[in-house]
């Protein structure tokens, strides 16, 4: 029997998420869609516009304050905290600067240990995960993906959400896949999901959560709580549930068209477009989810459409401070 059922999972969870609203200025949403079954919700975001320009710049420079709280475990930030509680206003200054840089180096040393190309794709998938489906993350595996000992392949990041209505806890998984175009990353993504599924690849993320749960910032009752969650042997095991997130970016051809818009339907115009855009990527993702044998698992998709990857890359890479190769 369990030690720990006085403690609310659902308060648990709450306990670790965070105010994201502020996203809203800058990342737009289509209202979410069905893809086929109850299942899999397609969620199509875009920026809003400036004339006929995406804004990027706002959207990057807004989304790099939260590289601290992605890249970071909770226990790490909660250390510096205690440690300026003291300290002068100059030395607060210089530790949260510190704090910021070292997420920032982090980011870019864990791209690199990945083979990854720098966009900011865990780091939008992380948001959008917090902010439309208020889950929470539960462990800052940036951090872990620069150790020797840790499986690169394994998901881009772990997130919690308590449904009332199942009184389940669901485990999001996530993956994050921007390409220069959407079939590739749909079918990147769908290959990663279908993979992140088999039992040795959950194992690795199980063994991880159990392994890293000190570092999320709960008190131990509650770190007790969710690993029972992930023991078969526990009455708790039945109550959860596997999901996955996914991003999808992609380069979209919509934006050309826009110089010929009147400036008062661009938006109307492009959501159009982008509607049906989804329309076929929700049938492709179909198709490639039933290839790889992939059903009853349930999948939250996010769509957004950028002017080009390789800018976006540029831009990101520019905003923290990484330097390019020549």
């Amino acid at each position: 029997m369990s030690n720990n059922n006085n403690i609310s999972t659902a308060d648990i969870v709450s306990s670790l998420q965070g105010d994201f609203s502020s996203l809203a200025k800058l990342i737009r949403s289509l209202k979410p869609e069905s893809c086929g079954n109850d299942y899999i919700t397609i969620r199509g975001h875009y920026l809003p516009f400036q004339g006929a320009m995406p804004r990027l710049g706002e959207l990057l420079e807004h989304i790099s304050i939260y590289i601290c709280n992605f890249a970071l475990s909770r226990s790490e930030i909660e250390a510096v905290h205690q440690k300026v509680q003291a300290a002068s206003d100059q030395d607060k200054l210089l530790a949260y600067v510190r704090l910021r840089d070292t997420a920032a180096e982090l980011f870019i040393k864990a791209q690199e240990s990945t083979n990854r190309n720098g966009e900011c794709g865990e780091l939008l998938l992380y948001l959008l995960t917090e902010w439309i489906l208020e889950a929470p993350q539960l462990l800052a595996k940036m951090s872990m993906k620069t150790t020797s000992s840790m499986p690169v392949h394994s998901s881009d990041g772990i997130h919690v959400k308590f449904d009332a209505q199942s009184n389940k806890l669901i485990f999001f998984w996530g993956e994050a896949k921007i390409h220069k175009t959407i079939g590739s990353a749909l079918s990147d993504a769908v290959t990663s999901i279908s993979s992140a599924l088999e039992h040795s690849k959950l194992k690795e993320d199980i063994r991880l959560v159990r392994r890293f749960i000190n570092t999320t910032g709960l008190t131990a009752q509650a770190q007790a709580k969710i690993v029972e969650y992930l023991d078969p042997l526990s009455e708790s095991y039945d109550q959860k549930l596997y999901a996955s997130t996914c991003l999808i970016g992609f380069d979209f051809a919509a934006f050309s068209k826009l110089a010929g818009v009147k400036p008062d339907e661009i938006e109307s115009f492009f959501v159009k477009q982008l509607e049906a855009e989804l329309k076929k990527a929700s049938d492709s993702l179909q198709s490639l989810l039933a290839s790889k044998k992939v059903s009853h698992h349930r999948l939250e998709v996010f769509f957004l459409p950028v002017e080009s990857v390789a800018k976006l890359r540029d831009e990101w890479q520019l905003r923290i401070g990484w330097a390019k190769k020549k």
